[in-house]
């Protein structure tokens, strides 16, 4: 009896060692370019200054090409007030910045074993927005999408990830006075279990 106690422990540690992992967790850091569009005839001009993303992102694979993927981001998109198209004498441009945790929920499909394409939604809630500020409110649902390239070895995976995202398309107040876009370039590392 003890013997078979013994053969099923191995059995089942020898069977999870070679089983896939399902699950992976990954620092994220990211950079690109943003601009304010959508604005309107006779509406402020933005000029975009770049934005950064820190992020702590989760995968769950459901087969072994296709995967869902969450987390919480964390941007800084920095911008610059260059316009208004009322005469204003006195009018100078202004520094801007617009701060956002997100949440992005996406599909991952990968092909070609190193590469993946992944597209989703995103909820962003902007945490500096206030009724007198030079930027328009960015909170509400919008989308992302992506195409890169990642390799796994061990437990860890890294992987680089150029993206496409286009902010407050459904705006949680509607103001109708522009969506921030943004391309750029996310790399992370991650643990798989």
């Amino acid at each position: 009896m003890k013997a078979n106690l013994i053969l099923l422990a191995l059995f089942l540690l020898c069977g999870q060692a070679y089983c896939q992992s399902k699950n992976s967790l990954s620092l994220v850091f990211g950079a690109g370019s943003n601009a304010i569009g959508s604005i309107g005839i006779g509406g402020a001009g933005y000029q975009g200054k770049g934005e950064t993303i820190y992020g702590l992102n989760y995968s769950r694979n459901l087969t072994k090409s296709f995967s869902i993927e969450t987390g919480l981001e964390y941007s800084v998109n920095n911008v610059l007030w260059d316009y208004e198209d009322a005469f204003d004498p006195s009018f100078t441009p202004q520094k801007g910045s617009i701060r956002m945790l997100s949440v992005p929920v996406y599909a991952n499909f990968t092909f070609l074993k190193y590469l993946f394409a992944n597209a989703g939604i995103i909820a962003d809630f902007e945490t500096n927005y206030h009724s007198y500020s030079i930027t328009p409110n960015q909170s509400g649902i919008g989308l992302g999408a992506g195409i890169g390239g990642k390799y796994n070895f061990n437990s860890m995976t890294v992987f680089i990830n150029p993206f496409l995202q286009w902010h407050a398309i459904v705006a949680a107040q509607n103001e109708g006075s522009g969506s921030l876009f943004d391309a750029g370039v996310k790399v992370g590392i991650g643990y798989r279990f």
